[in-house]
């Protein structure tokens, strides 16, 4: 059986214009000239290994075509999305916690209870975008400032976060949290997450007495380049495994040195999404890079350690 042929630049650009102005929402922010500065990045440099300037200059064109069908998959969430994701994470806290308790029917003191006797948090340091999703979540579900405070009542620790993709850091901020706090062995501990991995969910659960409720979870398929990838699913394999080409060659020259970074994204993710906040860095470099003089689509704010380096103070000079 015959796959398909990916849809052509005209077709991929008239796409994309519709997609960011009807599913990502986001009007005119990002128009065509940052769109063609991003596609100059593709020069044919990676699918053409001949200085031949007629041949170089097709592969610059097919590269861009591979580069446009990656972004018209990015799943992208803008702010209502996340909105309604810290509804549907308060939602699931809610009825797991009963679960537990055996409840049968639930009156409106059982939910001013378990309210008073919750208290949400954020995950990891303080300025990253776990608190800030604290705030929305606040907002989209009516709670009091009081929730968000320990409390001699607290007996339901509840943190929350966005994306957990490889969970190499949130066990060690959650241990972290247990040894250093007044909590009693008999507080439960809930993990809300928007999106998360297997992986990063077994890794989770590793930790005593943590329960982990994520509300969307993400298999291979979500990969763009994986055996199961849906990206690719109709279409024939070669422009799989040329865009794979493309972006691992690219990536190689755009990362940074970081150990655990890959030329497809921090692990090998090769991840298409990402949030108005942010991107995160298991997803292609392709869309949020800038070493190396890259022109990105998508600005990613990497976390800073520490204070050297910083150059903050040529602004207030």
């Amino acid at each position: 059986m015959n796959k398909k042929q990916i849809p052509s630049t005209d077709v991929l650009m008239d796409n994309l214009q519709k997609t960011i102005s009807n599913a990502w929402n986001i009007g005119n922010y990002i128009h065509q000239p940052i769109i063609d500065r991003w596609l100059g990045n593709f020069t044919g440099e990676a699918l053409c290994d001949t200085n031949n300037e007629l041949i170089r200059e097709k592969a610059a064109e097919y590269e861009k075509q591979l580069a446009l069908f990656l972004l018209c998959n990015f799943i992208y969430y803008n702010e209502k999305e996340i909105r309604h994701l810290a509804r549907k994470m308060f939602d699931k806290y809610v009825h797991s916690a009963f679960i537990l308790e055996n409840k049968e029917t639930i009156t409106d003191d059982d939910f001013d209870k378990l309210i008073e006797k919750t208290q949400f948090t954020f995950l990891g340091d303080i300025s990253e975008s776990s608190s800030y999703l604290l705030y929305h979540f606040r907002q989209e579900n009516d709670l009091p400032t009081q929730c968000f405070v320990e409390k001699d009542t607290t007996e339901n620790i509840v943190f929350i976060d966005d994306f957990s993709i490889t969970a190499t850091q949130a066990p060690g901020y959650i241990n972290k949290k247990i040894e250093s706090s007044n909590w009693h062995t008999n507080k439960k501990i809930y993990v809300l997450l928007m999106i998360a991995t297997d992986k990063a969910i077994k890794e989770l659960e590793q930790i005593n007495n943590v329960t982990v409720l994520p509300c969307i979870i993400l298999d291979d398929s979500s990969k763009a380049f994986s055996d199961s990838s849906i990206v690719f699913t109709e279409y024939d394999e070669t422009y799989k495994n040329d865009a794979k080409r493309m972006c691992e060659y690219y990536g190689e020259k755009i990362i940074t040195n970081d150990m655990k970074m890959t030329s497809l994204g921090f692990g090998g993710g090769g991840y298409l999404f990402g949030a108005y906040y942010n991107i995160p860095n298991n997803t292609l470099p392709i869309f949020w890079s800038s070493h190396n003089n890259w022109n990105y689509f998508f600005k990613r704010y990497n976390k800073k350690y520490g204070v050297s380096g910083t150059n903050l103070g040529g602004r207030y000079v």
